[in-house]
């Protein structure tokens, strides 16, 4: 039996911009008064993925029927970041982590005399013509990894060293 659907697409709902997103054209902004170096050497961004876990109402007879999660979960959203010969940025990201684990938790009062335990940090994705097309705006970021730096005498070819850091978040908007 064939199945039939009545289902009308207007024309507010279709795309007129048929530009491929590049891969390329991306800024990175976290707090440039705190953290410019880390913001200035991102090289790559990994945009977190979405889980939407359903529940799961057992049926006789059948296995389960999903039904419709009510709780949203996001991985973390990774950055790659290049490290310059005084190795800045990763001192940044570093003391960004020492600073959490030794303090604690920033207070709002006391945001004004040290360092916050959280920032925003915003994407923003260029478009072809490297105007900002779409910004992604990751709220309450904390870091939570540091990745390794790998050093190594036997490379031929001139490849500059870089690091992974990744950060949790409370949500993420797209503005």
């Amino acid at each position: 039996m064939a199945v039939t659907s009545n289902v009308q697409v207007t024309d507010e709902e279709l795309t007129s911009n048929l530009n491929y997103l590049q891969p390329t054209g991306f800024k990175v902004i976290i707090d440039r008064t705190k953290y410019p170096n880390m913001e200035y050497f991102v090289q790559s961004v990994s945009h977190p993925g979405a889980q939407l876990t359903p529940l799961e109402l057992p049926v006789r007879r059948i296995t389960s029927v999903p039904l419709a999660g009510d709780k949203l979960t996001f991985s973390e959203v990774s950055f790659d970041i290049i490290v310059d010969e005084n190795m800045t940025s990763y001192k940044e990201m570093y003391n960004w982590m020492i600073r959490i684990v030794n303090e604690g938790q920033v207070s709002a009062g006391e945001r004004d005399t040290k360092k916050p335990t959280y920032a925003d940090i915003t994407l923003s994705v260029l478009s072809s013509h490297n105007n900002t097309a779409q910004k992604i705006r990751y709220l309450d970021c904390v870091p939570t990894g540091l990745g390794a730096i790998e050093f190594q005498s036997t490379s031929g070819d001139t490849t500059y060293v870089t690091f992974n850091a990744s950060f949790r978040f409370s949500q993420f908007e797209i503005i």
